[in-house]
């Protein structure tokens, strides 16, 4: 009789076996889609702090980047603005230049008007020379414009003076010059207006704080 019943309650059993069985399988499948879903948003969480940092990077190397060629193109603009400014302050010193030789000739054309302004230069240079006796060199056909003076030892005319003004030497030895000619003159007034107008023109570039050093004439 005991054998019938465990024979009849075989078949039970094995399904209850097999339940047990599938329910722990069932229990250890849905542990591990856990551990996986849960290790899977660790793994996707990591990558995108991965891919942040890289685009951050990206980011950043580009505004570097950006920045560098942003300081490049203001310092060419500002060389070639400042190139634009001394071939033009060049350009304006060539044109002023002709106009004062123009101007000169002009002047020296008009003997009523030069004579005067010669004596006065002659004059001035013998002041300044302080000696007894002087050479007092001229353009050439000048020399009898020149004003009687005690301080005048002679007369020379030199075609070195072509713009004009006077040369006053030391008559005993020569040693003491006074150049007050044109030429002299403009020269030493011509790097003050350049240098006048580097002022005007240099705030047009704004790293240029001082006067165009180029600009300095000796």
């Amino acid at each position: 009789m005991t054998s019938q019943n465990l024979g009849g309650n075989a078949p039970e059993a094995l399904e209850s076996f097999k339940r047990a069985l599938q329910e722990e399988y069932g229990r250890k499948l849905k542990d591990l889609k856990e551990k996986f879903e849960q290790d899977f948003s660790a793994l996707i969480a990591a990558r995108r702090l991965e891919v942040e940092k890289k685009v951050q990077e990206i980011r950043m190397k580009q505004g570097i980047e950006y920045e560098t060629e942003i300081l490049r193109a203001r310092q060419s603009a500002f060389r070639e603005l400042r190139a634009r400014v001394l071939e033009a302050i060049v350009q304006a010193t060539q044109r002023l230049d002709g106009e004062i030789s123009r101007k000169i000739e002009a002047l020296r054309a008009n003997r009523s008007e030069y004579i005067p302004v010669l004596n006065h230069l002659a004059r001035e240079a013998l002041d300044s020379l302080a000696a007894p006796h002087a050479i007092v060199r001229v353009a050439v056909g000048e020399g009898g414009l020149i004003e009687a003076d005690p301080r005048i030892a002679r007369i020379e005319e030199a075609a070195e003076l072509s713009m004009g003004g006077v040369v006053v030497v030391e008559a005993e030895n020569g040693s003491h010059l006074i150049d007050n000619s044109m030429q002299t003159r403009w020269e030493r007034l011509k790097p003050k207006m350049v240098e006048s107008l580097s002022l005007q023109i240099a705030p047009l570039v704004d790293d240029v704080q001082q006067p165009f050093p180029e600009l300095r004439l000796p």
